[in-house]
């Protein structure tokens, strides 16, 4: 009796995510019932080679290139039933139908999980407020968190969108993704004085009532 794939994948994500290998099979041991399965007989050694199967070093990276170890991480997250993954736009990637006006260097990704994705359908007709962070890291990917303003009027991340560019054409495309999966019409909108937001956000979502500058 072998590791089912599923398992393997299960395991793999937590390693991805730097989970001790020590919590991994507690909380594997910890899940037995009246049954034991082969799962529940796992060992160290499974771990390794789960390690080795998915090129996943010691320290969660899936790869020594960090372009083909971000590939790996999403189109393992795509797998998944539940995946966070709104739309992903890889670098060394052209097509003009998918991803009109984007380059082939250019990267985009929209993560939106279900909890973002209820909270957005919940509060997302109230006010929308879109906070951009510069170069989050050595490639100058920027960083768009889109927030809801939830019941004690607190901002909550209801999606995130990290691209190399945060001009109209690549949020329009990220916006667009997300309305496939909830369509809102907030009454504010909050954004810089960037006029790409704003615009991007039109296009998509039609004008708000209200738009708001923030500092």
């Amino acid at each position: 009796m072998k590791i089912t794939k599923e398992e393997k994948e299960d395991i793999a994500r937590k390693l991805e995510n730097k989970i001790p290998v020590e919590a991994i099979l507690d909380d594997i041991r910890n899940s037995m019932n009246l049954k034991p399965e082969r799962i529940h007989l796992i060992t160290r050694q499974d771990i390794k080679d789960i390690k080795e199967e998915y090129n996943i070093s010691s320290d969660g990276v899936l790869d020594s290139n960090d372009v083909v170890s971000v590939n790996k991480w999403v189109e393992g997250l795509k797998n998944r039933e539940d995946s966070p993954i709104v739309i992903f736009k890889d670098q060394n990637i052209f097509d003009e139908n998918l991803y009109p006006g984007m380059k082939a260097e250019d990267l985009l990704l929209v993560i939106m999980n279900a909890s973002q994705k209820d909270m957005l359908k919940f509060y997302g007709n109230d006010t929308i407020c879109l906070d951009f962070t510069h170069g989050m890291n050595a490639y100058r990917f920027d960083l768009v968190t889109l927030l809801v303003l939830d019941d004690k009027r607190e901002g909550f991340p209801a999606a995130f969108i990290l691209s190399n560019r945060q001009d109209s054409t690549a949020l329009t495309l990220a916006f667009a993704a997300i309305k496939e999966h909830t369509c809102i019409s907030p009454r504010v909108l909050m954004t810089d004085d960037s006029e790409s937001f704003f615009n991007a956000w039109k296009t998509v979502f039609g004008v708000p009532e209200k738009r708001l500058l923030c500092t």
